[in-house]
């Protein structure tokens, strides 16, 4: 028993020491993070009600954030968009867009192509989330937001549609 406890501490120190980006992924979200998800969030529902669409029920998705993270982590800034269910923590999920910014009260244009949802020919989301990691490097001194915001289907629906395993 005290060499398996010797073996998690040795780990978790060297985590520490070695990756300490991935710990950032799982520290709780900053004051900073939390009022970009919120400008962000009065953004996807201003402009559905602008364009006479229906509300959308806000939840949280902790997986948005660690994705938020893990790009962070990469560098990349561009901004892409996914669709689809995956795997089974995303159950549900209908649609994920995600980007980078300076200033998340600024939402790039891909944003509001995205918020006016999908085509009638689709599947239309019931709820949505948003998940922000805000990163500062040594490479990139500014603040950086990385965004990330997801569509999903109901909450009955979602459960019908969790994966069986054969």
């Amino acid at each position: 028993m005290r060499l398996a406890g010797k073996f998690i501490l040795m780990t978790l120190s060297a985590g520490i020491a070695v990756a300490p980006q991935r710990a950032a992924a799982q520290q709780p979200v900053s004051v900073k993070e939390k009022s970009a998800e919120e400008a962000v969030a009065k953004f996807v529902e201003q402009v559905r009600i602008q364009n006479g669409l229906a509300r959308l029920r806000r939840i949280k998705d902790g997986h948005l954030r660690q994705d938020a993270c893990h790009r962070a982590r990469k560098g990349n800034k561009s901004y892409g968009q996914s669709t689809g269910i995956g795997p089974p923590e995303k159950v549900g999920t209908l649609s994920v867009l995600w980007y980078s910014t300076l200033d998340p009260s600024q939402p790039p244009p891909e944003l509001l192509a995205w918020a006016k949802g999908p085509g009638p020919q689709w599947e239309q989301p019931q709820r949505f989330s948003v998940g922000v990691c805000l990163v500062t490097t040594t490479v990139d001194p500014s603040e950086r937001y990385w965004v990330d915001v997801g569509t999903y289907m109901g909450a009955i629906k979602s459960l019908l549609n969790l994966p069986t395993w054969d």
